[in-house]
């Protein structure tokens, strides 16, 4: 179930967040008890060095020990996530959600495979299973969020966001994503609020000034603009895209203050 932060707890998770795997083991004793041979308990420890292969072969040992048991199939699956062998991670959480239907986590861990996969439509399902599982899983919404970006479905992708930062409030991940989405609707001074609640807590990345400064600049308010794409050049002079935007704003300015914004080409939506 998930704790108070989105993130779930079982005998092992691995989250993949940017990256990072972040291994938790809760409630050592008791697995130990349920763990013949200590295989899950060897089996995290691999993992935790960072030691896929061993973590993977002892897993499987405990599979062979307690194949009813869900949570060894999850274990392993986790593992195989990490070392992109999708096709093997998605079958192992397959099994895991055969015997144990209501595992939310499985259908999330599943979900992001298939998001890797980019099988867009299934992992929404899986998602959405998740959630009617465990609707407070902020994890499951974080990715079916991602997902709904992915299909330019901005509307839905506000709205789970907008629930993780009920939450969550300040999940940067969250802000700049909705921002995002909301700028692709044309929503600029909602993207706008995003990105300045974003720069407050991260003043020194250039991304976010970016992102607001095209906001400004699409509402007019070149001015404004002007002066986020300056804040990124002082971080970053070399910023060839901040040099040129910096002189079209400039150019506009003074020559059509008044004048209808111009769009530019829209940049790409945030990666995972």
């Amino acid at each position: 179930m998930p704790t108070s932060n989105g993130y779930s707890k079982r005998g092992i998770t691995i989250l993949a967040i940017a990256s990072i795997a972040l291994l938790i083991f809760s409630n050592a004793e008791a697995a130990r008890s349920r763990d013949p041979g200590n295989h899950t308990g060897k089996g995290v420890a691999a993992a935790k060095a960072k030691d896929w292969d061993k973590a993977a072969a002892e897993f499987t040992k405990a599979i062979e020990a307690q194949p009813k048991d869900a949570k060894n199939y999850s274990n392993r699956g986790e593992v195989y996530k990490i070392t992109g062998k999708l096709k093997e991670a998605y079958a192992d959480f397959t099994k895991a959600i055969e015997l144990q239907r209501n595992n939310a986590d499985a259908f999330t861990d599943r979900g992001q495979v298939l998001l890797r996969q980019k099988k867009i439509d299934a992992a929404v399902m899986d998602f959405d299973a998740a959630l009617k599982i465990s609707p407070r899983d902020l994890s499951a919404r974080r990715f079916r969020a991602y997902a709904f970006m992915q299909k330019g479905q901005w509307q839905k992708a506000i709205d789970d966001y907008t629930e993780v930062l009920k939450h969550s409030p300040g999940d940067e991940q969250a802000l700049e994503r909705r921002g995002f989405a909301y700028r692709s609707l044309e929503q600029y001074e909602k993207a706008i609020d995003d990105f300045t609640a974003l720069i407050k807590k991260s003043p020194k990345d250039p991304e976010t000034y970016r992102r607001r400064a095209y906001a400004y600049r699409s509402t007019g308010q070149y001015d404004k603009a002007e002066n986020d794409l300056k804040v990124i050049l002082k971080l970053r002079p070399d910023d060839k895209d901040a040099q040129a935007r910096l002189k079209s704003v400039q150019a506009r300015s003074v020559t059509a203050p008044s004048a209808s914004p111009v769009r530019q080409q829209p940049q790409q939506p945030p990666t995972r």
